[in-house]
């Protein structure tokens, strides 16, 4: 089976023509791909132009398991791509026309990633997006209120790992999946846009993705005119969101982190995993030929029999 795989990664917020199944798509702030066997997976493409690479057999395994384990991303063995595959494969198991094949694959990269990321990524993950911000916030605010933006998998990962020390808040469009995690971790609710309490706020953190400005020049100028002049240097928004949310002049140094600021504070943080991340690396190739043997054993079919599976 994994000898006739083909991955085709694309530029982030590439196009593809939708899949009833026979493909599976991942879609990220980082990345787009498609994942198929034999040629399937350029049926899907909108542009050739946005292709960065394609990986066919083993190569494209190996690509795979890299990637859910977080060694290619921006920051480093982060955990939210495991969540962000996740829910692409959920999402698949509803198409009609989905793949037995590609279902069994995508659990095999499922157990494939947790052992690597057990045997060799422990300690070195905690450095995710939400860990970062966590990290900045604390080193301006050891206690005090936080206000989450969104409601999606990044957002409740912020919440597990800011509520031990703060108090956290949570506000979102989709108020039946806020009210949810609210409920689940005890989180007190602001109304969607409600600029007015936002603003109230020293510590904001985004997580939301989306073409549309939520905030803006005048939000940013009022926010920091809400403090007194000595302390306004102590507020801090942390945009994690792709594509961006946030417009306005203000940079890192007035307290205004984009996620290319979190790319630069993770890539000063990645040389002592390094040495981690080789050995993974290894571990990796060993394992995708292991697999691939056990798939011959199993599942010993031709291309054509997977075509009409």
């Amino acid at each position: 089976m994994i000898d006739n795989l083909t991955v085709i990664n694309l530029k982030a917020q590439s196009k593809v023509r939708p899949s009833n199944g026979e493909v599976f798509v991942l879609k990220t702030c980082q990345r787009t791909l498609i994942l198929g066997f034999g040629k399937l997976p350029f049926y899907h493409l909108e542009d050739q132009n946005d292709i960065r690479d394609m990986y066919n057999g083993q190569q494209a395994y190996i690509f795979l398991l890299e990637t859910i384990c977080g060694l290619k991303s921006e920051v480093l063995a982060e955990y939210e791509v495991v969540g962000q595959f996740k829910e692409a494969y959920q999402q698949y198991t509803l198409l009609p026309f989905r793949k037995n094949h590609i279902m069994t694959l995508m659990e095999k990269l499922f157990q494939d990633s947790k052992k690597i990321r057990t045997d060799y990524l422990t300690e070195i993950g905690q450095l995710t997006y939400a860990g970062i911000a966590r990290k900045l916030i604390h080193s301006r605010f050891s206690d005090g209120d936080v206000l989450i933006v969104g409601s999606g998998s990044l957002a409740e990962d912020l919440v597990k790992l800011l509520k031990k020390k703060h108090r956290v808040f949570i506000t979102a469009r989709n108020s039946e999946k806020v009210a949810t995690l609210a409920m689940e971790h005890g989180l007190e609710i602001i109304a969607w846009r409600d600029y007015a309490i936002y603003k109230k706020f020293n510590s904001i953190v985004n997580t939301i993705g989306t073409e549309e400005i939520l905030f803006d020049e005048d939000f940013f100028h009022s926010w920091k005119q809400s403090l007194p002049t000595n302390d306004r240097d102590s507020k801090l928004f942390i945009d994690l969101g792709s594509p961006s949310v946030i417009n306005t002049h203000l940079s890192e140094a007035d307290g205004v982190l984009r996620l290319e600021d979190i790319f630069r504070q993770s890539a000063q943080m990645n040389i002592e995993k390094m040495e981690k991340i080789a050995r993974a690396k290894v571990a990796i190739v060993k394992l995708c030929e292991n697999r691939r043997h056990a798939f011959s054993l199993s599942h010993p079919f031709v291309w054509e029999e997977l075509q009409l599976a």
